[in-house]
């Protein structure tokens, strides 16, 4: 009796062991199914099969273009059978399910969910494991296949260039800039991004990604491209693009968010220039240009091309904080100068302002700068007056840099007075002609009798002279290196006329000032007064880099000057007093001080005995 019961209860647990058997076993058939026909869809790059299997959040994120079902094999999903390790019921619509794949049991996660209103599981994510390097990292495949669908897109909709479609795939800055930008430089913009052929479809995207932030890596023929994305409402958006080109450096984009922004710039600038609107110039132009330049300018004089005009013909280029936008004409070439202000904090936007424009004639071969073309004969014009008239103040203020250095902050009011100012005629100049050479503009005037160049410099949009040209015999040809050696002689004589010392000291090189002017407790006397023959007619200037000989009045009375340049700018050395065509009437200052300093050491304050000697003499 008792094994009888024994046999039944032995039935009745094998029974209900093959009961549970078969739950368990129809459970995974359930979770199997699912990721079967999921895997089976995407190893036949069936793109309506994967999209059955698959939620609608899952389909809209990785399969939302036909193209996405080849994007999966970027991410390189393990292949082979599928053995289930663990089912987690989250809920009574959501399941996640551990599964191991092939030979080598690479471990897979699956995220399945329930259709609504039916008893369907589809797959709503899945979940790998990347590695680089020694990062591993595991992935949502629907962030990945959301990514990379993102870039298929980009590439179709930059590749058609319509500007709504850009600014709908764009993050909310990056679609402010390309819609404010006309429909055709958007376009143009596009072109210049893509290229003249998309990239491979063959080549594999890299992408990193950092939160919400990500960057796909797109391999070209001659490059690479680099797109910048945001996450926005759930969606990744495109923040900018960089180009690199290993064959056409020029066709490198460092940025086209901020090629875009300087391109913002330069049509606005040449859309309010056409219609002379200065309150919008000044709104894209550098402060020294606009003021320089634009401000006080009748901008009818000078035609630009308009941005209608220049939609086809432009060019743009980027690099390191400048922008060069560039417009080809039948008979002349523009080129707008750029220059990227950095934001003042993180909440405000860089700009791109106008700092010059360049105007090249192609028949004239002539780089014409509009500053130049519009202040320079006014320039010419009060350089003049303030020469003639002596106006210090405003010498310096039109003046460059170097003519200042050389000549005007080297001097006084007084001093200013006792310049010559030669050839340079109290008579307003009419302009004969004007060349233009980039920074430089060369004006020639007839000024009362004489033809007078007036040399330009342009200095961040504004004009400076830098010195006048004249036909001369015996001395240069420049006003400025003229005046740079007359300065130093005036003011050599006037520490003589005064018997300072430390002035004279000031003016005198270093061994006039060893020899004679540290040990001298006054002016030694040499015989000859100095200041007569100083104040001769200057006869020859010869100018050197490193030496100067001014020569005054003639070979029977007069002074040769030796100056030499210590630092930036030219000092005495030694003065020749010239009293008569015989070697014996010619005294060399320097020699004879030193003499005569040698000879009264002792007792200075005795009469002084005048002197004669050559400039060849040897001092004892």
């Amino acid at each position: 009796m008792s094994s009888l019961l024994w046999s039944a209860r032995t039935q009745l647990v094998f029974f209900m062991a093959i009961g549970l058997l078969s739950l368990v076993g129809c459970a995974n058939m359930v979770e199997t199914r699912a990721i079967t026909a999921f895997t089976k869809a995407l190893q036949e790059h069936d793109a309506a099969k994967a999209r059955e299997s698959a939620s609608d959040n899952f389909e809209q994120k990785a399969l939302r273009l036909d193209e996405s079902i080849d994007d999966f094999a970027v991410l390189r999903l393990p292949k082979g059978e599928i053995n289930i390790t663990k089912v987690e019921t989250v809920s009574d619509n959501e399941k996640r399910v551990t599964v191991e794949v092939g030979e080598r049991k690479e471990r897979v996660k699956y995220r399945l969910t329930r259709e609504p209103g039916s008893k369907k599981w589809v797959v709503d994510d899945i979940h790998i494991r990347q590695k680089k390097g020694n990062i591993v990292a595991t992935r949502s495949v629907t962030e990945l296949m959301d990514l990379m669908t993102s870039v298929r897109e980009f590439l179709q909709v930059w590749n058609r260039g319509a500007r709504s479609d850009m600014v709908a795939l764009a993050t909310p800055e990056m679609g402010d800039i390309l819609g404010k930008l006309p429909p055709e430089y958007v376009a143009s913009l596009a072109k210049l991004t893509i290229g003249d052929k998309m990239p491979d479809s063959k080549s594999k995207p890299e992408a990193q990604i950092d939160d919400d932030a990500a960057i796909v890596k797109l391999s070209r023929k001659a490059g690479q491209m680099l797109i910048s994305f945001r996450r926005h409402d759930g969606h990744w958006l495109i923040h900018d693009v960089a180009v690199e080109n290993k064959t056409e450096k020029d066709k490198q984009i460092p940025s086209v968010r901020q090629l875009a922004i300087a391109l913002n710039s330069a049509v606005e600038f040449l859309d309010a220039y056409a219609a002379a609107d200065k309150t919008r110039l000044k709104a894209v132009s550098k402060p020294s240009f606009y003021s320089g330049s634009l401000e006080s300018s009748d901008l009818n004089l000078v035609s630009l091309p308009t941005p209608a005009a220049s939609a086809t013909t432009h060019q743009l280029r980027l690099e390191a904080g400048i922008a060069d936008f560039i417009v080809t004409q039948s008979h002349e070439v523009m080129k707008m100068n750029l220059l990227r202000i950095e934001a003042e904090d993180s909440q405000s936007a860089v700009k791109y302002l106008v700092s010059d424009v360049s105007i090249y004639d192609l028949e004239e071969k002539q780089e014409k700068r509009l500053s130049s073309l519009f202040t320079s004969r006014a320039i010419v014009d009060a350089f003049a007056a303030a020469v003639t008239q002596r106006d210090l103040d405003m010498l310096l203020v039109l003046a460059t840099p170097d003519f200042k250095r050389r000549v005007w902050s080297r001097i006084d009011e007084a001093l200013h007075s006792q310049l010559p100012m030669l050839e340079v005629e109290a008579a307003e100049p009419h302009v004969i002609a004007t060349v233009f050479s980039g920074a430089v503009t060369e004006i020639t005037v007839r000024q009362g009798n004489r033809a007078l160049t007036y040399v330009l410099h342009d200095k961040n949009g504004q004009l400076f002279v830098d010195d006048i040209m004249m036909p001369t015999v015996g001395r240069p040809n420049s006003f400025k290196h003229t005046l740079e050696v007359m300065v130093s002689v005036q003011r050599f004589h006037n520490a003589m006329t005064d018997e300072d010392l430390k002035a004279l000291q000031q003016t005198s090189s270093r061994d006039l000032n060893r020899l004679v002017w540290h040990t001298a407790p006054k002016v030694p006397n040499v015989g000859l007064n100095p200041l007569e023959h100083l104040a001769q007619p200057l006869l020859k200037l010869d100018v050197e880099d490193l030496k100067a000989t001014a020569t005054f009045g003639d070979d029977r009375y007069g002074a040769r000057v030796s100056l030499i340049r210590e630092g930036d700018q030219f000092v005495v050395d030694d003065v020749l007093l010239v009293n008569g065509l015989e070697a014996k009437q010619r005294v060399a200052m320097r020699d004879a001080m030193r003499l005569e300093l040698s000879r009264f050491r002792g007792n200075r304050a005795q009469e002084v005995v005048p002197v004669s000697g050559t400039a060849d003499d040897e001092t004892p």
